[in-house]
């Protein structure tokens, strides 16, 4: 429950902490339809927005239970999580933050094993 010091607007009770991402929030879509009824016809994976927020309903996965939102600075992609996950990489090693993992045993041409025998 989230509450704005400088205007008063309380955000509501349905939204919680999505553990694995931290700028989303994750509520159930029938607590969603509760409290956003212009958006009950959301199917399954498709991404909505409004003034301040993106929307996303889960897909097949997990059978359209979940809708998660995030905020409009963070970009339109971000609740897609793989997507994300992708760009984190790429950007870990792109900087030099994490090292391309090389094959462990050196590969052995059949030319050089016939030579040697």
């Amino acid at each position: 429950m989230r509450d704005c010091p400088k205007c008063g607007f309380h955000d509501p009770d349905c939204w919680r902490s999505y553990r694995w991402v931290t700028d989303v929030d994750r509520t159930r879509f029938d607590e969603f339809v509760l409290e956003y009824p212009q958006f009950s016809s959301l199917e399954l994976g498709q991404k909505t927005e409004d003034a301040h927020y993106y929307y996303r309903r889960s897909n097949q996965r997990n059978k359209g239970l979940y809708v998660s939102r995030w905020s409009k600075k963070l970009g339109s992609n971000y609740g897609n999580f793989r997507e994300l996950e992708r760009h984190k990489v790429f950007r870990a090693v792109k900087e030099g933050k994490q090292k391309r993992l090389e094959p462990s045993i050196s590969v052995v041409s059949k030319s050089n094993a016939v030579n040697s025998a």
